[in-house]
């Protein structure tokens, strides 16, 4: 029997029913699993004596004071802010804790630049102009908290064994503002505004606190030679 014309003499391989036509798609990397309850209050536990760490490294912690070079004046800032901030990087610390996928957090860029400017009272547009993003988004994985435990652990520690007071205030304030940079983002509204309530009433006795100091110690700084 002569072959066809269109014949090359290769001897191609049977056809396999078997396989299929998905076989042949891309393969994806599987997402890791959440961690187990059990992982969980581990990671919960953990974040107990870290907690008590950086309570202790902060400690005394006045930032208004610390970026201000120690203004007196200062010092009132901070009876507003230090707590507030200190104890709910805490919060924030067995909030992370607990979480169990992946988030992505985004931080404002201060180096942002917009093409938009305004000339007589108008809008404008800057034609060719390089803008920057506006915002810096990174991800945190639960799988990597141990990491991140042990490289605050280890910050924490030398901010308080290292003597070195502006260290500490350097360390402090990268680890508090991390951690309001990931708690903020995964703490429900409900929570916040639960907060916020209670801050304002803080805030409120910390006025009337000031008010009696002004009111009642004031007086007690009194010129050379006045009566």
């Amino acid at each position: 029997m002569s072959r066809p014309w269109y014949y090359d003499g290769y001897k191609r391989p049977a056809y396999d029913s078997s396989t299929s036509s998905r076989d042949s798609k891309p393969s994806y990397a599987t997402p890791a699993a959440p961690p187990a309850p059990n992982s969980v209050m581990q990671r919960q536990i953990l974040s107990l004596p870290l907690m008590m760490l950086l309570w202790t490294a902060a400690i005394p912690f006045t930032p208004v004071a610390w970026l201000s070079g120690g203004l007196a004046g200062a010092y009132v800032f901070d009876a507003f802010i230090a707590g507030v901030a200190l104890l709910c990087s805490l919060y924030f610390q067995w909030s992370i804790a607990g979480l169990t996928h992946p988030i992505a957090v985004a931080l404002p860029n201060p180096l942002a630049q917009s093409d938009a400017y305004i000339s007589n009272g108008r809008m404008h547009s800057r034609s060719g102009a390089s803008n920057r993003a506006s915002e810096v988004v990174f991800y945190y994985h639960p799988a990597s908290y141990f990491t991140y435990v042990g490289i605050e652990a280890g910050l924490l520690l030398v901010a308080e064994f290292g003597r070195v007071e502006l260290l500490r205030r350097v360390i402090v304030l990268g680890v508090i503002g991390a951690l309001w940079a990931v708690g903020w983002t995964i703490t429900p509204q409900s929570t916040k505004r639960w907060a916020w309530g209670h801050i304002k009433a803080f805030w409120f006795f910390i006025v009337l606190d000031l008010l009696r100091d002004v009111a009642f110690g004031g007086g007690r700084r009194r010129r050379p030679g006045s009566r």
